[in-house]
């Protein structure tokens, strides 16, 4: 078993601790439980000082660090946008800011890194135990971050520099596609150096989106935060898929060419790009479409309520309520049978309230 077999078992492992982590819900302390961080330091010292160091070289490694920084808070992120409310999609929007201010501020560490061992040694266990620290419910260091340094001292920084990026990027980018020249502008990109390209890609996807997220983030409007959580799953996965097949593709002409109008598309407004991506393609692997599904309706139904007179809704919520049921007992009918009368009625009363609210407690 080589170096890489080892490596890969080891990210597996990580990712299914996390992902074990993740499915126990434990709710997050907001980084204000000052014992755990003592905690946590604790663990890292005893990590450092007792894994063999074949193991840390392992662990501790650009694949590690994808599985710590990505894998859980993509998986995350996905759910948080299918499921109602925003108060878990403003969390992981804090994540995905402080993670990206540090991944594409050190972008030329990592590059260093990769040809010295004694940098390599280092930078990586900071990655790995700082991108932990930020995610992990217990120390909450994403929203520590966000209260006492984006929020405070980035966020009044931040909003002007947003608002100017985004019409100076759609002008931008409308410039290219009317452009008559375009090829010309093509092929100055492809005789561009390799790492130059991937710097500019990672740009692209990273500095205007962060802004971004930061305004969404410290305004109290949840729509903002929700568009650009979509983003960073999408951005984040497209990532990872890059940084895996670009040792192979890297070099070949209009590789990064497609990487960057792929950014765009999902980035940009003007194309929808991310929420097509999401829904299509993220949240079925995810397996998260019928949570979707009732975010959606629950989203219809804030929708349909705020456009109704109060006095109409209530009788409103028992019409809808009492067609869903008529739908419900023909097709327990068709495939059950009589059924349990009690599973059934259970089925139902959990459903009307997640889409419609119409089974009250009172």
């Amino acid at each position: 078993m080589d170096s890489n077999d080892i490596a890969s078992i080891i990210a597996l492992v990580i990712a299914a601790l996390l992902l074990v982590l993740a499915t126990n819900r434990v709710e997050r302390t907001k980084g204000r439980v000052w014992y755990y961080h003592v905690a946590y330091a604790g663990f890292v010292t005893l990590s450092l000082a007792f894994i063999p160091e074949d193991i840390q070289f392992q662990i501790f490694s650009p694949v590690g660090v994808a599985v710590v920084g990505m894998v859980l808070p993509i998986y995350e992120s996905i759910r948080a946008v299918c499921t109602p409310g925003v108060e878990d999609d403003k969390a992981w929007l804090q994540y995905w800011i402080a993670m990206e201010l540090v991944s594409y501020s050190t972008e030329w560490i990592d590059d260093l890194a990769k040809s010295s061992v004694d940098l390599r040694e280092h930078w990586y266990e900071f990655e790995f135990f700082y991108f932990l620290w930020l995610l992990l419910p217990y120390t909450d260091g994403s929203t520590l971050t966000f209260d006492y340094v984006t929020q405070p001292l980035l966020g009044p920084v931040i909003e002007p520099i947003a608002q100017k990026l985004e019409g100076l990027i759609t002008k931008i980018v409308l410039l290219f596609i009317n452009a008559s020249h375009l090829w010309l502008l093509w092929a100055v990109f492809i005789l561009m150096p390799v790492f130059l390209k991937r710097f500019m890609a990672v740009t692209l996807g990273t500095v205007y989106p962060v802004a971004a997220s930061i305004v969404a983030v410290t305004t109290p409007q949840g729509d903002d935060d929700t568009y650009w959580l979509t983003y960073w799953s999408c951005f984040g996965t497209t990532f990872l898929i890059m940084d895996w097949i670009e040792q192979w593709l890297g070099n070949v002409p209009g590789f990064y060419t497609i990487v960057i109008f792929f950014i765009v598309y999902l980035m940009l407004p003007l194309f929808g790009g991310a929420d097509q991506v999401f829904r299509q393609i993220l949240v079925p692997l995810a397996n998260q479409h019928e949570t979707l599904l009732l975010r959606d309706a629950h989203l219809l139904r804030k929708e349909m309520e705020s456009k109704i007179d109060p006095a109409r809704w209530q009788e409103m919520r028992k019409m809808m309520a009492s067609s869903l049921l008529e739908e419900e007992d023909e097709a327990s009918d068709e495939n059950n049978g009589e059924g349990n009368g009690d599973d059934v009625e259970k089925q139902r009363t959990s459903l009307l309230n997640s889409v419609y609210g119409a089974v009250d407690e009172d």
